[in-house]
């Protein structure tokens, strides 16, 4: 016992400051909830529960009701951030640091309608895909984002951008064919628990929806910094604005869309009676039915109201590059979980796909491959932006006007030391 001790008090002692702790706090918080966000959601679409279309139990497939509650989670940020405003106001009476506040709420109807359409397609792909999947696939934003800044924003793509992209694409091929090449089980929970193998092409489409939406996305993300990012608007209240627009879109929507005779595409367990695109009050009796699936749904609408605020804290306490590499371990937490509950079998090209995805994601945002590489002396050129080679060939120049200069001195010394005769005559 003496023995140990001796040798736990030589060990280095490790201090942890209040802000380390926090930033450790808030780290574990976005990726727990992150993952929980997907996790939840995917949940719910494998319950079974019965309901009034019909009355038998079926899956809770309801894509679009689902996509409601995640504004619910958003808008909750838009209270945190009134909260966090008129609590500062009151106590300190200087809210500078939430910018000048002046600007049309109506700026962020447009970012909403494209997160609301984007969100709604990926959950109905989520429907007929896996979690993983939904969550890798989610990465291939990169693409469209990058074509759409050339486009709109006259950005210039460097070489290590093109790298980035290409990568980005081969791990979407990798993880599509991952999901395609042999039928993947569904656990279904609830009561009647029974396995299947999915559809091959319900499962293409589920993917293929899935990247449709990033299109989307991509459309929301350029014009957030070219509309949006000049008010200086705090990123919470944002979140929230677009959270309100989106909910009272959609929510709107919901009663037109129980009266349209025709449902998206499903697999051999589709269950309605009467065929309706979204069938909310089918969806309420079935979350009367099952307190495990109110569960889910509110797992759903609160751990995305808490990844967005981790998320941008992540942002303004570390970096945009911390909050990547976060991403990037949801993802991973997300693909374990599946195959340790069942959703889907062990696939070796899955984790080959988010390996390419990754190493993709974190050369086009110039984060730690092309640093890494110009440390290393390795590729210099597919690493550095126009600006490092424009400063580059500046310093270039200086050098070599520089040694110029050192040379015409000397040689001026050595004319002076030279007899008159033997100088050149200027005529």
């Amino acid at each position: 016992m003496g023995f140990m001790t001796k040798i736990m008090k030589r060990l280095p002692k490790v201090a942890f400051s209040r802000d380390t702790l926090f930033i450790i706090v808030i780290s574990v918080i976005m990726v727990l909830t992150g993952s929980i966000n997907t996790l939840s959601t995917k949940w719910a679409d494998l319950m079974r529960a019965g309901g009034s279309n019909p009355t038998a139990e079926h899956v809770f497939d309801h894509p679009f009701l689902q996509a409601v509650g995640m504004f619910v989670g958003e808008m909750s940020c838009f209270v945190v951030f009134q909260i966090w405003y008129w609590s500062t106001k009151i106590c300190t009476g200087n809210v500078s640091k939430f910018g000048p506040q002046k600007f049309n709420p109506l700026i962020f109807l447009p970012p909403a309608l494209c997160d609301m359409t984007a969100t709604s397609i990926m959950y109905v792909g989520l429907n007929l895909t896996f979690a993983s999947s939904f969550q890798m696939l989610r990465g291939s934003v990169i693409v469209f984002t990058g074509l759409l800044s050339v486009a709109f924003l006259k950005n210039r793509l460097h070489l290590y951008h093109w790298g980035g992209i290409f990568l980005v694409v081969l791990g979407l091929v990798v993880v599509g064919l991952g999901d395609v090449i042999k039928g993947v089980p569904y656990v279904q929970t609830g009561s009647a628990s029974e396995q299947g193998n999915i559809e091959a092409n319900l499962i293409i489409t589920g993917d293929l929806l899935i990247v449709m939406a990033q299109i989307i996305t991509a459309i929301q993300m350029t014009y957030e910094e070219r509309v949006i990012k000049k008010y200086n608007i705090p990123p919470l209240q944002g979140v929230g604005w677009e959270g309100i627009f989106g909910f009272s879109v959609l929510f709107v929507l919901l009663f037109p869309f129980y009266f349209i005779p025709w449902h998206l595409p499903a697999g051999e367990d589709f269950w309605q009676d009467t065929v309706r695109f979204e069938d909310s009050i089918d969806a309420f009796h079935q979350l009367g039915y099952s307190p495990l699936l109110i569960v889910a749904v509110l797992g759903t609408v609160v751990s995305i109201a808490f990844f967005n605020f981790a998320g941008l804290t992540v942002t303004q306490k570390m970096s945009a590059t911390t909050r990547m590499v976060l991403d990037s371990v949801r993802t991973l937490v997300i693909w374990i979980i599946s195959v340790s509950v069942g959703w889907q079998n062990f696939n070796l090209l899955q984790p080959f796909g988010f390996v390419f995805l990754v190493i993709g994601t974190f050369l086009y945002y110039n984060l730690v491959i092309a640093p890494l590489f110009k440390l290393c002396k390795l590729w210099p050129k597919i690493c550095m932006t126009s600006e490092e080679k424009a400063s580059l060939a500046l310093e270039k120049s200086l050098k070599d006007s520089s040694d110029y200069d050192s040379s015409r001195d000397v040689d001026d010394k050595d004319m002076q030391k030279k007899p008159l005769l033997s100088r050149p005559i200027n005529n």
